[in-house]
């Protein structure tokens, strides 16, 4: 229809895609002001993982009355409404004096960016054809990623520039330009018959009372809990306190893992178009970068050369996200696809935010008992590996696609 036509598509996509590059720099840029947070705020490692986690907290809990919108409203008013409290949130953590502001701000951010993602994914689902949906999917993530490129060594160097409160007003004002392109370039798909009918609840319960979509929410639980609570968080430290690098060779380290997972995102979709196995390609990539993550634990003395070799593999295969919803997907009934893939996305979303707060948590605790930084950071390594490797052993029992199908 001309409403959708290519050119139509491929605007609200760009739209789109500039505020999920927002939305990743947002959970990506903590591990490069985490000196400049601990001075300014007085916080440790416990405090700084929790603002991490109210990110991804807020955002996952924000994905119920997100899915509803989209069924209800469209991704168009949605996602531009929401994400003016991105904006809000980005100048308040700007200029948080205390911790319990920067939490604040950093759950506002959250809530700002829940709905870009599932919007486009709502959106792609709507007007592209099913073998396309995949291929899409892992495309927009890939162009998302770009702002977790822009969260690290870019970063760096601009907050040694200007400082990270002036960096962050910067970054407030993009939010807000991004916003604005998606309220001018995006459309709403029309509602489903029945789209928004029956109740959330309902809706939900209908698809958990299928045993096959169990193992699908046990992998997204943990998709991209290690290898985003590793970029955004620990692959500063770790690289500074366990080998040695300063600020910009740190956002280096962060940059290199960003560009993996860059890599990843790309490659996930077509490979699972190339199979026509979505499946496949999320076991075997989880699987693999599980194994990266054990690799970093079990080699403690691993020369840098080594340990940023790993870190890259975990990220090379850490991001087939897009594909698990694509698998997802095929189990949903059209009219609750908003509400379906919302809810996959709580999952993983709410798997990440609790990673980090445990994250923070466990490395206060191994430093409080005299752990050195390289047995606390394999230890945290053998845990993101043990979770990726047991996940993904679960979701083997899921079938490849509905019966039938």
């Amino acid at each position: 229809m001309d409403a959708f036509s290519i050119g139509r598509r491929r605007a609200a996509f760009a739209a789109a895609a500039s505020g999920y590059v927002l939305s990743q720099f947002y959970r990506s840029f903590l591990t490069v002001v985490v000196d400049d947070l601990a001075r300014d705020l007085g916080i440790g490692p416990k405090e700084f993982a929790a603002l991490g986690a109210a990110w991804f907290l807020a955002f996952a809990l924000s994905q119920f009355p997100v899915g509803m919108a989209l069924d209800r409203l469209g991704p168009r008013r949605t996602m531009a409404a929401l994400m003016l409290v991105a904006v809000a949130g980005a100048l308040l953590f700007a200029l948080a004096g205390t911790h319990h502001l920067a939490l604040v701000a950093m759950a506002l951010i959250g809530i700002g960016c829940a709905p870009i993602l599932m919007g486009a994914l709502y959106f792609l689902a709507r007007t592209e054809a099913p073998a396309r949906f995949a291929m899409l999917g892992s495309l927009f993530l890939s162009c998302g990623l770009v702002g977790s490129l822009i969260a690290a060594t870019p970063m760096a160097a601009l907050v040694q520039a200007i400082g990270w409160r002036a960096a962050m007003a910067l970054v407030a004002l993009a939010t807000l330009a991004s916003a604005f392109a998606v309220w001018i370039a995006m459309r709403d798909p029309p509602r489903e018959t029945g789209a928004g009918g029956g109740s959330l609840v309902g809706d939900l319960l209908a698809l958990l009372r299928l045993p096959l979509f169990w193992p699908i929410l046990v992998m997204s639980f943990a998709i991209s809990a290690p290898v985003f609570t590793e970029r955004a968080l620990w692959v500063g430290p770790f690289f500074g306190e366990v080998h040695g690098l300063g600020p910009i060779e740190r956002g280096n380290a962060a940059l290199a893992l960003a560009v993996a997972m860059t890599a990843s995102a790309l490659l996930a979709g077509p490979a699972a178009r190339l199979l026509d196995n979505a499946k496949a390609v999320v076991f075997w990539a989880n699987f693999l970068c599980g194994l990266a993550f054990l690799g970093l634990g079990l080699w403690r003395e691993a020369p840098l050369a080594g340990a940023l070799v790993l870190v890259m593999l975990a990220g090379l295969f850490g991001v087939s996200y897009a594909v698990l919803i694509a698998h997802a997907r095929l189990f949903m009934p059209a009219h609750v696809i908003g509400r379906g893939v919302t809810f996959v996305n709580f999952v993983s979303i709410g798997g990440t935010g609790l990673a980090q707060l445990a994250s923070g948590h466990a490395i206060a605790g191994m430093r409080g008992a005299g752990f050195d930084p390289g047995a606390t950071y394999a230890a945290l390594h053998l845990a993101f590996g043990a979770l990726l490797v047991f996940c993904a052993l679960v979701y083997a029992w899921a079938p490849a696609r509905p019966a039938g199908r």
